[in-house]
C-alpha cells in the first residue's frame, strides 16, 4: 500500500470533515457503518504508530528527530481538540455515533501517549496539553491544594503565610486560566511545586529569616507580586530591631548574603508574564543597601564636620607606617577586611579606630579615622583596581616563600 504524504490525512479527514455536524455527513452514517468504522479507526491507530517508529528510527539527525515527534504530537493534540469539540453537538447523542465519538478520542489519547512514553525528551514543554489531560490534572492539582490547606490548618507555623499565598495564586489560575492556554511546562511546575511544599520532611534552615517553605518558593521561582511583597516586608520587619544605621546595613547585607546563595533553577518559574523573583529581590536589595549607606555617608560626614581638631588622635610620627596607598584604597582594603571577618571587633568603626591613626600616606601625615571610613562607602573603579592589585602583590610574595 502506497503512502500519503500527509501520514494523518484519514484522520484529518475523518474528524475535521465527516464527524463535523457541520458537513451533515454525520445523519447518513447507519449502524452497520459505523460498526466498520470503528474497525477502521483501530486499524489506523496501529498503521500510524508503526509508521510513526519507522519514520523516526530512519532519521539520524538529532534535530530532524526532535522535529518530527513534535510535529506529530501537536497534530494529535489539534485532532484530539476537534474531536472532543465534534462531541458537543446533539448528534453524538445517538448511540452509534456516540460509540465512533469516544473510540476516536480513545484512540488519540493513546497516540499521544504513545508518542509521549517513547520520545518524551523530545518533546517540547512549552506546548499546550490536550484538553482531557488538562482536566485530569486540574483534578489532580485541586487534590493536591486540599491536602496544603488542611496540613496548614493542622500545624500552623511561620510558614503558613507563604503557603497561603501559594494556595490563593493556584486557586487563581485554575479558576481563571481557559483550559487550552495551559502547557505541560505550567503544569510539571504546579505539580512539582505541590509535592515538594508537602514533604514532611522539609529541610531545616538555619536563616533566621528565610523558613523551609521560602528555601523552596525561591527555588521554584515563584514569582508573583505577592510573594515578593511578602519577602520585602518581613525583611523590614526584621530590620526594625535594629536602632542605628550601621546595624541596619550590617544586617541587610547578612540578609542579602544568605538570599544569593539561595538556589534557583533559572527555567522554572511560575509566571512568565512576570519578571524573576531572583531579579527582582535582587534591585531592591542593591536599592535599600545604597540607601542605608548614603544615610550612614551622610552621618559620619556630619560627623566630621562638628568634630574638633583635638579629637582626632594624635600618634606620635615614629610609631607611624607610612602606606604606599591613598586614603580611598586604605579604606576600602580595611571595610573588606571587616566585612570578610579577617579582622574582627565590636563594629567596623573600631576597626578603623584603632589602625588608621598609625598610618600615613605619601601625601598625608595625620589621618582621621573618620574620614577615611566615610570614604569606604564611595569608592571609584580606580581605587578598586589599586586596592585588587595590592592585595595580588602581597599573593605572590606570600606564594614565593
Amino acid at each position: 500500500m502506497m503512502q500519503t504524504k500527509y501520514p494523518l490525512e484519514w484522520f484529518d479527514c475523518l474528524i475535521v470533515q465527516e464527524l463535523n455536524a457541520r458537513s451533515g455527513a454525520l445523519q447518513s452514517i447507519t449502524i452497520a457503518e459505523s460498526k466498520e468504522l470503528v474497525a477502521h479507526i483501530l486499524k489506523e491507530s496501529r498503521r500510524i504508530q508503526i509508521q510513526i517508529k519507522e519514520e523516526i528510527f530512519s532519521i539520524r539527525k538529532k534535530r530532524q528527530f526532535r522535529h518530527l515527534v513534535r510535529k506529530y504530537h501537536s497534530s494529535f493534540i489539534y485532532l484530539l481538540d476537534c474531536s472532543i469539540e465534534n462531541q458537543q453537538h446533539d448528534f453524538f447523542r445517538e448511540p452509534h455515533l456516540c460509540i465512533i465519538g469516544a473510540t476516536v478520542i480513545n484512540v488519540l489519547e493513546d497516540l499521544i501517549s504513545f508518542v509521549e512514553n517513547r520520545f518524551y525528551k523530545y518533546l517540547s514543554l512549552d506546548e499546550r496539553v490536550p484538553i482531557t489531560y488538562q482536566i485530569v490534572s486540574k483534578r489532580e492539582i485541586l487534590s493536591k491544594l486540599e491536602v496544603l490547606k488542611k496540613n496548614i490548618s493542622k500545624d500552623p507555623s511561620s510558614t503558613e503565610e507563604p503557603l497561603q499565598i501559594v494556595i490563593a495564586k493556584l486557586y487563581q489560575k485554575l479558576t481563571s486560566e481557559y483550559t487550552h492556554k495551559s502547557t505541560y511546562r505550567e503544569i510539571v511546575y504546579r505539580k512539582e511545586l505541590l509535592n515538594a511544599l508537602a514533604n514532611d520532611a522539609l529541610p531545616v534552615v538555619k536563616s533566621t529569616i528565610y523558613s523551609a517553605a521560602d528555601e523552596i518558593l525561591i527555588a521554584f521561582n515563584f514569582n508573583c507580586q505577592e510573594y515578593s511583597s511578602y519577602l520585602k516586608n518581613r525583611i523590614m520587619l526584621q530590620l526594625d530591631h535594629y536602632t542605628t544605621v550601621g546595624e541596619r546595613l550590617a544586617a541587610i547585607l547578612l540578609i542579602y548574603k544568605e538570599f544569593g546563595q539561595l538556589y534557583c533553577k533559572p527555567k522554572r518559574m511560575f509566571d512568565p508574564q512576570e519578571p524573576h523573583l531572583k531579579e527582582v529581590l535582587n534591585t531592591w536589595f542593591q536599592h535599600e543597601i545604597r540607601y542605608l549607606e548614603q544615610q550612614l555617608k551622610t552621618k559620619e560626614e556630619a560627623a566630621i564636620v562638628t568634630t574638633p581638631q583635638s579629637d582626632v588622635a594624635k600618634i606620635d610620627s615614629n610609631l607611624k607606617m607610612e602606606c604606599d596607598l591613598s586614603c580611598d584604597q586604605i579604606a576600602l582594603i580595611l571595610r573588606a577586611a571587616d566585612e570578610s571577618r579577617v579582622v574582627k571587633a565590636r563594629s567596623m568603626s573600631q576597626v578603623f579606630k584603632s589602625i588608621v591613626p598609625y598610618l600615613s600616606t605619601p601625601f598625608k601625615k595625620e589621618l582621621s579615622y573618620q574620614s577615611v571610613r566615610s570614604k569606604s562607602y564611595n569608592a571609584e573603579d580606580r581605587d578598586k583596581v589599586v586596592a585588587i592589585r595590592t592585595l595580588e602583590k602581597m599573593i605572590t610574595k606570600i606564594n614565593s616563600y
